[in-house]
């Protein structure tokens, strides 16, 4: 099964290849003919500077330690997004802000970044990817309720098993066994939708059924 840093990354690996070319066409369709070439220099001077400083703050995440790792780390996103906080790579930088912070165990900061980037972000996939995160912060604290009302949307996409897993796991903590189960085979059924397998999930419908849903 793709895991969801894998499907962030194939994202991340889209927009760098069709990114730019979405902002010339929009600046296109919105400017019309007369003075959006400048709009357009700019639009993509933009792009590149965010995805410039995005590549720098990958780089300090992967490679530094310490203190030292966190405030260059501060520093990078705060510029990302505070200047480009429309840009796909705000996006990201939330999701890196968060992760620091869950490493650090400051989880009502790491909610506080993922909260930030489901207010802002216009991609779909990495909405899901921010709820799923959320949620599970959300499960960590105890919150079980706000945690399940994360996860409820309409269309939960490529991440119906990670969200239905995650929805039984949540059910299962309130005594629902019945709803549970039910969560569970929804995950069950996406999963092998997608010629995947997932053992955990069967593992714990196994485990419900011998127990009769008690």
């Amino acid at each position: 099964m793709h895991s969801e840093e894998e499907q962030l990354e194939s994202i991340k690996q889209w927009w760098s290849r069709n990114g730019k070319s979405m902002i010339i066409g929009a600046v296109v369709a919105i400017a019309g003919v007369g003075g959006w070439k400048g709009w357009e220099n700019h639009q993509l001077s933009q792009a590149e500077t965010a995805s410039e400083l995005y590549s720098e703050l990958n780089q300090v995440v992967m490679n530094s330690t310490g203190d030292q790792r966190q405030q260059q780390a501060d520093a990078l996103i705060e510029r990302i997004t505070s200047n480009f906080s429309s840009s796909v790579y705000s996006d990201y930088a939330y999701l890196f802000a968060a992760r620091l912070a869950v490493e650090r165990d400051a989880l009502d900061e790491a909610q506080a970044h993922l909260r930030a980037a489901l207010d802002t972000t216009k991609v779909d996939a990495i909405e899901l990817v921010v709820r799923l995160r959320l949620a599970r912060i959300l499960n960590s604290q105890e919150k079980v309720e706000e945690a399940l009302s994360i996860l409820d949307v309409a269309d939960s996409g490529g991440f119906t098993t990670e969200f239905q897993s995650l929805r039984g796991d949540l059910l299962m903590s309130k005594g629902d066994a019945l709803q549970a189960r039910e969560a569970y085979q929804r995950a069950l059924d996406a999963s092998r939708s997608a010629g995947e397998s997932t053992p955990l999930v069967e593992m714990k419908l196994d485990s419900l059924a011998a127990h009769g849903d008690a």
